[in-house]
């Protein structure tokens, strides 16, 4: 007889505490504690149903006609972690559906248990069914999309005839709202590999779209098919949204079908790779990059790697790509970049990561960071060889040596092993936003009322994401040129860990402090405890120490 957990071997033998003699009969013989039984455990409980055969893993033998079985002991402290992880997630579900049953009174039946509903944004109501996917926390990434597009058009004289393709259209909702906020819309074309959104996506089309005049089409096929046959008929778009799933952004194909001048927003969702957890997804799906995970600013180096794979992708098309806007959000997580793509094949291109003389110029390349003092480099030696996230590069006598912190080198510490750098890339080196771009969408989304706190219109808001507001004016300060080559953030709690800094002031009065010394410092977006400044790991503790004994003389605590 062979039993066992779902649990490890390992774990298995480790918790093995009591057995049970039968005989051939069934009868249960006497019980007796196992020589294997894990001390301090006295708060342990049999729980039979929790095996299945497993010929590995059971330690069990016949003696005569009597056969011992193993029984194994599950912790009780784990069945009440579990039950206490199923009383969470009951109670947010609970907690969720009073809300949607509230917003389904008010916007005319919401629904975000996936049932059939209205979805409403920004004063557009939309049908919405089990079958078309929607998640009102991306709310936020239309706006974006709306406010750029319009920045977009204004930019070039208010030109009309604009055309747009959704390639993943679900229920229309990026066609709805574009149709309603993009003057000048001549034309929407929606796909989806699902025909049986077709009812609901023809619906919304009718009432919001075509109902204003714009011309509106439907498909239903595999994205990559769609684009291979608008490519090959020549038809070309100003603006290309993909909304894709996982690691799938369609970048490929979709570029193709951009006309010069004009957008591509891409999506990304694979969060465990982009952010080094998964490292052999990221190395295939984002060309070959490796992202040192679990460090302090891997939000912003996961987003930058993908940027960086897709401006690689376009340089391959001989296409100039580089991002207007750079968009995370935590739910999901969701990385979501709009991009301008023009035509590339010039003297220098975007993706240039092997630029070591002219490094102003160099848009992809790597960062390494230090684990001893918390600093973010970019790295402008030749990357020779990979040996997981330590890269190495040949000394001047041709000996490989693992890359180490130029400031802990300068300290004369870099010959300690916590000193070598965690290197990631490739990845975009350059600004997340384009400043003259971010702050016109700023102005559109001003005068459509979006920044007002009394807009009735207002997307839902979704907790942990910032403010229309807040996020254009994060944006704006994130796009300042001085920030241009610091591809990275600091977190306000890592400052105080390895005894950097003594006590670290709120991030808003340690921003003020940095721009008082002639620092550039913003917050970032993409953390709410980022910090993003050109200052030094070390220049910012300093700073920070000098912050707070200012704040104890002003308070009296001195």
């Amino acid at each position: 007889i062979t039993m066992t957990t779902c649990i490890g071997r390992d774990t298995l033998m480790g918790h093995l505490c009591t057995t049970r003699e039968h005989d051939a009969s069934g009868r249960r013989g006497p019980h007796r504690a196992s020589p294997r039984r894990s001390p301090g455990r006295s708060s342990l409980v049999v729980r039979p149903s929790a095996t299945r055969t497993d010929a590995r893993a059971m330690d069990s033998r016949a003696v005569g006609r009597r056969v011992v079985v193993v029984v194994v002991v599950v912790d009780r402290e784990r069945r009440r972690r579990r039950r206490r992880r199923e009383q969470r997630r009951r109670r947010g579900r609970e907690r969720r559906r009073c809300v949607s049953s509230s917003s389904a009174r008010e916007n005319g039946g919401v629904d975000d248990d996936g049932s059939d509903g209205v979805a409403r944004e920004r004063g557009c109501a939309w049908r919405r069914t089990a079958e078309t996917f929607y998640r009102v926390e991306s709310a936020q990434a239309r706006d974006a999309a709306v406010a750029c597009v319009r920045a977009w058009t204004r930019a070039r004289d208010g030109a009309v005839g604009v055309t747009a393709l959704d390639a993943t259209a679900a229920s229309g909702a990026r066609a709805v709202r574009y149709a309603a906020g993009v003057p000048g819309l001549r034309s929407v074309a929606c796909n989806d590999v699902n025909e049986r959104v077709r009812e609901a996506l023809e619906e919304n089309l009718d009432a919001h779209v075509r109902s204003r005049g714009v011309e509106a089409t439907t498909t239903f096929a595999d994205a990559r098919r769609l684009f291979a046959e608008k490519w090959l008929e020549g038809e070309l778009y100003d603006v290309v949204d993909v909304d894709g799933f996982g690691s799938a952004n369609f970048t490929d194909d979709a570029l193709r079908v951009v006309r010069y001048g004009g957008l591509f927003y891409a999506t990304a969702t694979d969060g465990r790779a982009l952010c080094g957890q998964n490292a052999e997804r990221c190395a295939t799906a984002f060309g070959n990059a490796v992202v040192a995970p679990s460090r302090p600013s891997v939000n912003e180096t996961a987003l930058r790697v993908f940027i960086g794979d897709v401006v690689r992708r376009g340089a391959a098309l001989k296409l100039d790509v580089s991002p207007v806007f750079s968009l995370f959000h935590p739910h999901g997580p969701v990385f979501r970049v709009m991009f301008r793509v023009d035509k590339g094949g010039g003297a220098r291109s975007r993706y240039d990561a092997h630029d070591v003389d002219d490094g102003a110029s160099t848009r992809v390349g790597f960062v390494g960071y230090c684990d001893a003092c918390g600093n973010t480099e970019i790295i402008k030696q030749p990357l020779i060889d990979v040996f997981g996230h330590n890269k190495t590069v040949e000394d001047a006598n041709g000996e490989r040596s693992s890359l180490m912190c130029s400031t802990c080198a300068r300290r004369g510490e870099s010959g300690e092993r916590s000193a070598r750098l965690a290197v990631s890339g490739p990845l975009w080196i350059g600004s997340l936003h384009d400043r003259a771009t971010v702050e016109a969408m700023r102005d559109e989304a001003d005068a459509l009322g979006w920044l007002r706190d009394d807009d009735e219109d207002a997307s839902p808001r979704v907790k942990g994401q910032l403010s229309l507001r807040d996020l254009l004016d994060a944006f704006r300060a994130e796009a300042d040129p001085a920030l241009s080559r610091s591809p990275h953030y600091f977190r306000t709690d890592e400052l105080g860990r390895k005894g950097r800094a003594k006590r670290v002031p709120p991030r808003n009065v340690l921003i003020t402090a940095l721009r008082n010394e002639g620092f550039a410092a913003a917050r970032s977006h993409l953390d709410p405890r980022g910090l993003k400044t050109n200052a030094s790991a070390s220049q910012v503790v300093a700073c920070a120490n000098r912050a707070c004994d200012a704040l104890d003389e002003l308070e009296g605590r001195a």
